[in-house]
């Protein structure tokens, strides 16, 4: 029998993983002195020891290794899930990495041009930033096909804006919307949501595009690179700059989307 020091010399745990190990009920001591409470572990424990020892290596989660101990099918299936998550982690590390690689590389030169906007009318559906496409996509056509059928039809291509959420400083909302000729009733809705509507007041907005085929460096999780310069460009020409303001717009070519256009209305 070797005392916890001993034993965590030869297995490579510390004895303050020992401890947390019998509190969780996964490696037990052989015996307990009932007057020091010192441990005692026997060689028989070496392998749950071991195999204790590569989990932590692996950084497989401590909720797991119960089914490590259990026996091989568990074993094998456990450690099966925790290479599937590693793999997956790795390849999101790897498309990181070459997305820095290509910001330190690139140097994009945004085309930026200043438009007089006319009065538009628009009908929208809000949506979460959590939302993905297919949800955006499914609340776009049903708006459509809503908006259609009520005899007031979208008059161009959609846009998307963001703005925050009413009474929060944290959270976001997007406005998924089609410019269409008329407003429609204040109490109209769609199966996807509640609608909202609005006008787009006439006035001056700085514009950049791309399209989808452009090789740009995107970081997950942040906005278009071409949305960040258009903000930019418009911050230096002294614009107040507010997410609000700022429409995404479907480039469109033959009612297919090909690419976006990004205005922001310029005010003082």
């Amino acid at each position: 029998m070797m005392n916890i020091g001993e034993f965590a010399e030869l297995t490579g745990l510390t004895p303050k993983a020992l401890r947390l190990y019998d509190e969780q009920g996964l490696l037990s001591p052989a015996s307990v002195d009932p007057w020091s409470r010192h441990r005692r572990y026997a060689a028989a424990q070496f392998e749950q020891a071991l195999r204790l020892k590569g989990a932590r290596a692996a950084d497989l989660p401590l909720a797991e290794a119960p089914a490590l101990l259990r026996d091989a099918e568990s074993a094998a299936a456990v450690l099966a899930a925790h290479r599937a998550r590693l793999a997956a982690e790795r390849e999101r590390q790897d498309a990181a990495l070459d997305v820095l690689d290509q910001l330190l590389a690139e140097r994009v030169t945004w085309q930026t041009e200043v438009r007089q906007a006319a009065a538009q009318h628009w009908a929208g559906v809000i949506l979460s930033p959590d939302d993905d496409d297919e949800r955006a996509n499914e609340v776009f056509a049903d708006l459509w096909r809503r908006l259609t059928a009520a005899g007031n039809p979208p008059t161009g291509a959609f846009w998307t804006t963001i703005r925050a959420e009413p009474g929060s400083d944290t959270a976001i909302q997007v406005v998924c919307c089609w410019p269409v000729a008329e407003l429609p009733p204040a109490d109209w809705n769609v199966e996807s949501g509640s609608v909202e509507s609005g006008t787009v007041e006439p006035g001056p907005e700085m514009v950049i595009r791309w399209r989808f085929e452009q090789d740009v460096a995107v970081v997950d999780g942040a906005a278009h690179p071409a949305v960040l310069a258009l903000l930019a460009a418009a911050e230096a020409e002294g614009a107040s700059v507010s997410l609000a303001q700022v429409r995404q717009i479907g480039l469109l070519d033959q009612g297919v989307p090909v690419g976006m256009e990004v205005a922001v209305r310029l005010t003082d």
